[in-house]
């Protein structure tokens, strides 16, 4: 797509915006000619470290975070938890990692944290699994795996669901092994996120270890496990990070902003 943005740029003759949205090796930014764009956003200082890296100057980054709709992702708005009207889990504590059914997404390693820590919580859990299937053959293997490690009754899979503003406010833990807005989009709902083997505390800027979420940069099962357990035997600390989280949101993730970001970006490209 870069390519033909750059394109279209030269023949037009005005600037061009290249938006970054996932980490890319130095290979693909060379092979798809990203230094041509007149500017880069980045959306995390992950990815802004990763574009210098592979060669493009630090001039041409701008880095404007991912934004969430406040109002939409808002606990006081849902009065109803879905997943207990549309499910009826017997644990006390809900905790579901959310993204369409694919090995990218590592539902199988959340699988296996669950397998460590189901008999050995202070409270019952219920785990579950909220995404479109994207791959059938992975799906089956992770079904295959929930009843092989006799986790049937313990872990519930919802397939799509379009309400994922509900969905989130009626979690207790949000895990995402694979980062993505989701986490902002719990954190905004006050909830505690566990982000795990795919971010270090250096790169980390919203998941703030023990504060705003809990940050895990191992990605072997049982540390992921360890926090997890902390988390569902301490109903306090989860109150007290969701409740940090909120208010992080409230103060880092508006969607008017980012807008004002970008306003500001394209109008200092025009003047230009």
């Amino acid at each position: 797509m870069s390519g033909y943005l750059n394109w279209v740029a030269r023949r037009l003759k005005i600037p061009s915006v290249l938006h970054v949205r996932t980490p890319i090796r130095p290979e693909e930014v060379r092979k798809h000619r990203c230094n041509r764009a007149t500017s880069i956003i980045a959306i995390s200082q992950r990815i802004r470290r990763n574009l210098i890296s592979a060669g493009i100057s630090q001039e041409k980054i701008t880095l404007i975070d991912d934004m969430v709709d406040l109002e939409v992702f808002n606990p006081q708005r849902v009065k109803t938890n879905v997943l207990r009207r549309d499910f009826s889990p017997s644990g006390q504590v809900l905790v579901g990692i959310v993204g369409r059914m694919g090995p990218s997404k590592r539902q199988m390693e959340f699988l296996q944290a669950v397998r460590l820590i189901i008999n050995d919580s202070r409270r019952s859990v219920t785990f579950f699994v909220i995404g479109d299937v994207y791959s059938h053959e992975y799906f089956k293997k992770l079904k295959r795996f929930v009843g092989e490690s006799g986790l049937n009754g313990h872990v519930v899979f919802t397939g799509r669901r379009d309400d994922m503003p509900q969905v989130l406010s009626s979690l207790d833990v949000l895990v995402s092994l694979s980062g993505g807005s989701v986490m902002f989009e719990a954190m905004a709902c006050g909830k505690a996120v566990v982000s795990a083997g795919f971010s270090t505390k250096e790169d980390s800027v919203h998941i703030q270890d023990g504060l705003t979420g809990v940050l895990v940069s191992s990605s072997r099962q049982s540390e992921l496990a360890c926090a997890l357990r902390r988390l569902i035997n301490t109903p306090e600390l989860q109150t007290r990070i969701g409740h940090q989280a909120r208010k992080w949101a409230e103060n880092n993730f508006s969607h008017i902003e980012m807008v004002a970001k970008k306003e500001r970006l394209y109008g200092q490209l025009i003047q230009s």
